[in-house]
């Protein structure tokens, strides 16, 4: 892939060493931070749910299956919390990923 970049920055960047190597550390140093920013939204979703019925998701989810007086009261208090608990496995899932691809990019460095 090509990547068009200002000559005056590839000119600065050869002041610091190798061209490509410092374009490769910008540009995981960007990713790293973007990724840290969407773990932060999606944790900030899942501390919402959390609030909302007191536990993580992989309790909820198990319990409101097999706890059936758990599940009466949830019912009775959120009559939507199965769009809830939709929302909620979708920013889990959606942490998780991200933190797979941040661990990922960290054991390369």
């Amino acid at each position: 892939m090509s990547v068009v970049i200002d000559q005056e920055y590839l000119d600065t960047l050869r002041a610091f060493g190798d061209v490509d190597e410092q374009i490769n550390s910008a540009v995981e140093e960007y990713v790293t931070r973007r990724i840290v920013e969407c773990i932060k939204h999606a944790r900030e979703h899942l501390a919402e749910f959390e609030r909302k019925y007191r536990m993580e998701f992989a309790d909820f989810s198990t319990r409101v299956v097999l706890d059936e007086a758990l599940y009466l009261n949830t019912r009775k208090q959120n009559p939507l919390w199965e769009q809830d608990l939709q929302a909620w496995d979708y920013w889990d899932k959606e942490s998780t990923e991200w933190k797979n691809r941040l661990n990922s990019i960290l054991s390369k460095s």
